[in-house]
């Protein structure tokens, strides 16, 4: 059981961030303590990746995975490192095991560095400079982001000066929040017209976040 484990070892690892960044997307956890875990857990997850690289299975489908996976699904900037923290790794250890991830690699690698600064660039458009912030919160306009009653929340959104506006109304769970040291919610983003994001303020009790973090 124990070798199978490890067998499958970088292959659960990918499925996990499958799971927790697109399944669980809705899921939010940041926080000074997610920072500490998250980084443990890339440090420890490289050792275990250097230690059986030799027992490690579909490293080259994992590696070509991952490529097409770490920014795409990525919910924060600590999700994007683990993600092609694995890839990486798995370069590197595979190298010399095989044809296929040879070539994989070299042409990986040439991708980065041709598109290196576009890649960056679009890297802190995403992210910003938080290592924890969740990506879909990049994009919210405070002076249009309003909590409501029933665990609603209720704001606008967009990607930049070449995307249009875009309205949401979706549920809002706070299930931990320790301020600075960490917290967990829910957030469903529920995209909607202009009217019924303006309707929905209008019927229902709603206050500006920004009003209320002054009082905090």
């Amino acid at each position: 059981m124990k070798k199978n484990i490890i067998s499958y070892y970088a292959l659960i690892m990918m499925i996990l961030f499958i799971i927790y960044n697109l399944i669980l997307n809705d899921l939010k956890i940041g926080g000074l303590l997610y920072q500490i875990f998250m980084m443990v857990l890339i440090i420890l997850n490289i050792i275990v990746l250097i230690k059986y690289r030799k027992r490690l299975k579909f490293k080259g489908l994992i590696i070509v995975i991952y490529f097409f996976i770490w920014f795409l699904l990525s919910k924060n900037a600590l999700q994007c490192l683990f993600g092609i923290s694995n890839m990486i790794i798995l370069m590197i250890i595979g190298f010399m095991e095989s044809k296929f991830i040879k070539v994989i690699s070299i042409l990986i690698t040439l991708f980065f560095v041709v598109f290196s600064k576009p890649l960056l660039f679009v890297y802190f458009l995403e992210y910003g400079t938080g290592i924890s912030e969740e990506s879909d919160k990049n994009d919210i306009y405070d002076d249009m982001y309003y909590l409501c009653e029933n665990n609603y929340e209720v704001y606008s959104y967009s990607s930049g000066a070449m995307d249009s506006f875009h309205y949401s109304i979706g549920k809002h769970y706070e299930l931990l929040y320790i301020d600075g040291i960490i917290f967990i919610s829910y957030n469903e983003r529920n995209e909607v017209s202009q009217e019924e994001y303006d309707n929905y303020l209008i019927a229902h009790k709603c206050e500006l976040v920004g009003d209320m973090n002054e009082f905090k």
